[in-house]
């Protein structure tokens, strides 16, 4: 799996969602040189006027690999999609909170945003250019008690992978893990590569080939502190994960983190980290 350099460019968006993990961060200036895969992400990165002069730009630097982390609903606009192609972008990643729009629309804080990404996604998926399309499914206490119902609804979307991420420091990895397991084996049933983003090691005991970290590190998207609590002393992934975020651990504690003996993937996880 691919690592791609993250940039952010800029906290402008158009969706207001109640769990944001991106209003703090501050606007990146990398170079552009050189690098094997870059993922514009935001805010809200396709409302920025020089997108494409910046996509063009990567493109005559070199890379080979350009992503763009997105709501999707400026795509819903089949001409401004055609545009972002034609710029040399061909990877995207698509925020989704919920198949029901009334719950999206709550978390986004924005009337009629499900619906616009539901047409960014049909725009993207009916295109004939060549292109990657992975659907990333945000997950917080309002929505994890439905994770399996997204899921299924996900795999008909015709998107090339999936991904659990967790965004919500309140919701309890304990109340969310079994609808999480029963998701993955729901989208490995219909054969949709399905990874998760925020969930340590220990608690995906047997599924750990489906961590995203594991093939891009824990570079997470947003500043994120970690930390080793009593538990992990004993836990065989102690040497290879940063361990439970602070915030998570001041709300939950450790108690619910059980440590991990032995795992059959150990070396290869090992050796991917």
């Amino acid at each position: 799996m691919l690592r791609y350099k993250n940039i952010f460019i800029g906290s402008q968006c158009n969706n207001k969602c109640l769990h944001c993990t991106y209003k703090q961060q501050e606007i990146s200036s990398p170079e552009l040189k050189d690098i094997d895969g870059i993922a514009f992400y935001g805010g809200e990165p396709t409302l920025r006027d020089d997108l494409l002069v910046i996509i063009r730009k990567a493109r005559v630097e070199g890379n080979r690999r350009i992503k763009l982390i997105t709501n999707g609903r400026t795509l819903s606009d089949i001409n401004y999609l055609n545009q972002i192609l034609n710029a040399g972008c061909y990877i995207f990643e698509i925020k989704l909170w919920s198949f029901r729009p009334e719950l999206h629309d709550y978390l986004t804080q924005i009337h009629g945003s499900f619906w616009q990404t539901m047409r960014a996604l049909e725009n993207l998926t009916g295109h004939p250019a060549e292109k990657f399309i992975c659907l990333k499914i945000l997950i917080c206490r309002e929505n994890y008690t439905e994770i399996e119902n997204t899921i299924a609804n996900a795999i008909n979307t015709g998107v090339n992978r999936i991904i659990l991420s967790i965004q919500d420091n309140k919701l309890s990895f304990q109340e969310a893990i079994p609808h999480i397991r029963n998701a993955i084996q729901i989208s490995i049933f219909n054969r949709i590569w399905i990874l998760t983003e925020g969930m340590p090691l220990c608690t995906m005991n047997g599924l750990e080939q489906h961590v995203t970290e594991i093939y891009s590190k824990w570079d997470t998207l947003f500043k994120t502190t970690f930390k080793h609590h009593a538990n992990c002393s004993s836990c065989v992934y102690k040497e290879l994960c940063p361990g439970i975020d602070k915030r998570y651990l001041d709300i939950f504690g450790e108690k619910s983190f059980i440590p991990v003996a032995s795992c059959k993937h150990f070396e290869d996880i090992k050796r991917l980290l």
